[in-house]
């Protein structure tokens, strides 16, 4: 009310000035501070009065409580308004301000009670320090009485004249104090535990011998000692000599007497055994140790709670109760090996809890020896991973289903549709099939965007989409790129709930590949079918073009013919041996063909169709001929001359700037070891004539490889090429039992080898070589980067008996002698990736001098040698190559190696 009635009397002293003017101008700055400091209560009273007061003294007509004036009304109106609204929130203020008080009070008395927790602590440490105290001087009263006892007996035993020589004579450290604290006697062990001699300290007082001594628990004992005149134990550190010493001080009517004993290791040793106890009962693994025989001799906390067997009932008791029976013999000899002082590495096992329960472990054992180095036990430290396991057995398996949602989210190509087919929703899988982006694609209609053929109209399957709200099938799309893909579609109608279509989910799959296989297939067997007619017709077509043929030379045998006759049979018969050579070809890679078989020499049929097979190459390349096949084959000589034709051309194609073929022939055995090695082709082990082709031409790749003998595969622009001309190679040597095996790398050139078989009675077989001598020790290198001819190489070597280190290229290899480990023979193919044969000859025989190296290449040695890969004259065997071949080499070349290193007498 005083805030009120000073806003009025405020406002009565502005009078003169203001007139009835601005009547509440000093009330509410009063209603503010009424409502701040009580709230709505008295801000309620506040506002009547000042109210009632503003209208008797300050508005017109004054003195007359009146309302006639509507303005005065509003005003009136608003400061109740603001007065009721300030109170309010007054008393919001005045009630938290209240929660605020009540809240320090609050916290005052809970700190008034710490603080009398915290004096009640205080007053119980107090009487645990008294009691310990009286604990301290009970236990110094018993060594008192000790101490007594045995000074007793030593004044009864000793006799002046023995006490020097025993005093001399004994281990412990021996000191006797007069009762100035000056040094009487000092034995060795004494002053050698001070740091001196005896002479350097009798005679003087301790403190100025031993300044270290002074203000020490040593001085402290010794004072006690003569004060109480009890013998005094200390043990302390004595820093000048960095040593653990006992004193046991014994008071005497001559002073005081000092024994004392270096005990540095045994406090040490007690350290680290409390440090190794406190970390073994801390440790958060189960730490057991044991006998060589399985007796359990500790077992820690963590153990008890692992295994749920208490400490009582294991110690004593055999490991082998932790383990499942199948595993009694693997820790068998896991004990056996640490007791010949093998620590066994980090591992995982399994052992039972006591309920029963299995669980995994992860293992660590060590050895366990005594003072002098003999293992008497085994210690393992043993983690509980079987959580861990599930945890990541479970994430893999989560892993391997994400990893299935990726490869099906990513094989298969989404998108959403409005029933009219404008796109509303384009994925990524769907952008990396068409080539469309989804900026591209978002409201463009599908059908117009991919040009999709529809395996019916689109009106049948929109009907049937309305009808069942599904539809399946296969169209044909157009990517952005212009190619033509085959995908399995699936529609699903989405509709609202008043079945009102809202849009199609496709979800589209990528079929293109598995049409063109089942494409090839039909392919192929159409092939099949064209090869079964051609062998049908054969005889009959041949027939009709040897009459035909006939029948043109004797009419040109004529000598009364036209010219304009002439030539018509020209015509007629080159165009019967064309249909001849056509018939011919086609049936060469259908096998039907009919061959004409002769012996001949391989060497010279080879050399007489040098002329052609030159002109065939062209001028730009050179052909050369290696020919030492001393045998006959048997076979067609036609046929031949036109697998090397279609060989030479294939060849010519390969170098269109020119280039080197190559045409070798020899004599090989395919033995059954070597036919092992071609799983899924039937070979006939015994001898065979082989023709290489080997060219310096662009190469082939493994792709390219796979496909080589299909018909009409063609690598050649369209137009250029049948496809029909190795397809012919292949037919013609099957057909003459033969075989055919294409070898070559991208960039250096390719080589194809054609072995048929000798003729079984003109032939001469090879001369069987001796068997080859097995290995004594010795240890080969195998360097191959095909992982297939490694492995079986490998396996040879072993096979005679030698030891092998593989590698798979020259990296890995110098890796391995860099590391020295003992090498007699290095074996390398002549080409590898990153790193050739020949180079990595080069700085093996750098590391490892008079190493012996034996290369090996699909390409001939002749080949390998022109192309600067290798000199002539290095060891060198031709792939393939027989077991017994590549046995006698590398004995061949490590007995050399021995007859190089044996001294000369």
């Amino acid at each position: 009310m005083l805030a009120i009635a000073l806003g009025v009397g405020l406002r009565w002293a502005l009078a003169p000035w203001l007139g009835s003017g601005l009547p509440f101008i000093t009330l509410f700055p009063a209603l503010f501070i009424v409502a701040y400091i009580g709230g709505f209560g008295p801000t309620l009273a506040a506002l009547l009065l000042g109210t009632l007061a503003a209208l008797y003294f300050f508005i017109e007509p004054l003195y007359s409580l009146a309302l006639a004036n509507p303005q005065t009304q509003v005003g009136i109106a608003l400061f109740l308004m603001s007065g009721l609204a300030t109170g309010g929130l007054g008393e919001a203020r005045v009630r938290a301000h209240r929660r605020v008080v009540q809240a320090l009070a609050l916290a005052e008395r809970e700190t008034a009670r710490a603080e009398e927790e915290a004096i009640r602590a205080e007053e119980e440490a107090a009487r645990a320090e008294e009691e310990a105290a009286r604990a301290e001087e009970e236990m110094l009263n018993a060594e008192e009485q000790t101490a007594r006892a045995e000074q007793e007996s030593r004044r009864a035993a000793h006799e002046a004249e023995r006490v020097e020589r025993i005093l001399g004579s004994i281990t412990d450290a021996f000191t006797v104090l007069d009762h100035s604290w000056v040094i009487t006697y000092m034995n060795e062990r004494a002053a050698a535990l001070a740091g001196g001699r005896p002479a350097e300290f009798v005679g003087r007082t301790c403190w100025e011998a031993l300044p270290a001594l002074v203000a020490s628990p040593f001085e402290q004992a010794f004072r006690r000692a003569v004060a109480g005149e009890y013998a005094v134990r200390v043990e302390a550190y004595y820093a000048p000599t960095d040593k653990w010493i006992e004193a046991r001080a014994y008071p005497s009517a001559e002073g005081l007497t000092v024994v004392a004993q270096d005990v540095t290791d045994r406090v040490r040793g007690n350290e680290a055994t409390t440090r190794l106890a406190a970390i073994v009962a801390s440790s958060a693994d189960a730490i057991v140790s044991k006998k060589l025989d399985g007796t359990v001799t500790s077992w820690n906390a963590s153990a008890e709670r692992i295994f749920g067997y208490s400490a009582a009932e294991m110690i004593g008791s055999s490991i082998f109760r932790l383990i499942p029976p199948e595993l009694h013999e693997s820790e068998r000899e896991v004990l056996q090996r640490v007791s010949r002082g093998e620590p066994v590495e980090f591992t995982e096992a399994e052992r039972v809890r006591s309920d029963g329960e299995r669980i995994t472990i992860a293992l660590t054992v060590s050895p366990i020896r005594d003072t002098s180095g003999r293992v008497v036990g085994a210690s393992s430290i043993k983690r509980d991973v079987t959580a861990q396991k599930r945890t990541q057995a479970a994430l893999e398996a989560e892993s391997a289903r994400s990893r299935e949602l990726a490869e099906a989210l990513d094989l298969s190509q989404a998108m959403m549709r409005t029933p009219d087919g404008r796109i509303t929703y384009w994925s990524s899988g769907a952008a990396r099939l068409y080539g469309y982006s989804a900026a591209e694609a978002l409201g463009r209609i599908s059908y117009e965007l991919l040009q999709t053929e529809f395996p019916m109209p689109l009106e049948e399957i929109s009907s049937a989409l309305q009808a069942t709200g599904r539809w399946e099938g296969e169209v044909v799309v157009v990517a952005k790129e212009g190619r033509r893909v085959h995908v399995a579609s699936q529609w699903i109608l989405r509709r609202r709930r008043a079945n009102e279509p809202v849009s199609v989910i496709e979800v589209n799959t990528d079929v293109t590949a598995q049409r063109l296989i089942e494409e090839r297939v039909r392919q192929s067997e159409r092939m099949e079918v064209v090869g079964q007619l051609a062998g049908g017709v054969a005889h009959e077509a041949n027939n009709q073009m040897t009459v035909v043929l006939g029948a043109t030379g004797f009419l040109l045998g004529r000598s009364d013919l036209p010219a304009t006759a002439r030539q018509d049979l020209e015509y007629i018969r080159e165009a019967a041996e064309r249909t001849a050579a056509i018939t011919a070809q086609l049936l060469a890679f259908s096998r039907r063909q009919v061959v004409q078989t002769r012996v001949f020499s391989l060497d010279e049929a080879v050399r007489g169709l040098e002329g052609v097979l030159r002109r065939a190459l062209g001028e730009r390349s050179t052909l050369v001929l290696q020919l030492r096949a001393s045998g006959n084959v048997k076979a067609d000589p036609g046929q031949l001359a036109q697998v090397l034709l279609n060989l030479v051309l294939n060849s010519r194609d390969a170098m269109p700037l020119g280039g080197r073929l190559t045409i070798e022939t020899r004599i090989t055995e395919l033995t059954e070891a070597y036919a092992q090695q071609r799983p899924g082709v039937a070979i006939r082990p015994g001898p065979y004539a082989v023709v290489s082709v080997t060219d310096t031409g662009h190469g082939m790749g493994p792709d390219t490889l796979s496909h080589l003998f299909e018909p009409f595969y063609t690598t050649k622009p369209t137009g250029k090429g049948t496809g029909l001309g190795l397809a012919t190679v292949y037919g013609i040597v099957k057909q003459s039992s033969g075989y055919v095996w294409a070898y070559s790398e991208l960039g250096q050139g390719s080589t194809f080898k054609v072995y048929l078989p000798l003729d079984a009675e003109a032939a001469t077989p090879p001369a069987q070589p001796a068997a080859p001598v097995r290995a004594s020790g010795e240890t080969i290198l195998l360097v191959e980067d095909e992982p297939t001819v490694r492995h079986m190489t490998s396996r040879v070597l072993q096979e005679y008996g030698y030891g092998v280190v593989e590698a798979n290229g020259g990296h890995q290899a110098l890796g391995v002698l860099e590391r020295g480990e003992r090498i007699d023979l290095l074996v390398t193919d002549v080409i590898l990736s990153g790193m050739d044969g020949p180079e990595l000859a080069r700085r093996a025989v750098g590391l490892v001098p008079e190493l012996p190296v034996l290369f090996m290449s699909g390409y001939t040695d002749d080949e390998i040698v022109r192309r600067g890969l290798l000199q002539a004259g290095q060891p060198f065997l031709q792939k393939p190559f027989t077991p017994e071949a590549l046995a006698s080499e590398v004995a061949e070349l490590l007995k050399a190696r021995a007859a190089r290193s044996e001294p000369v007498h």
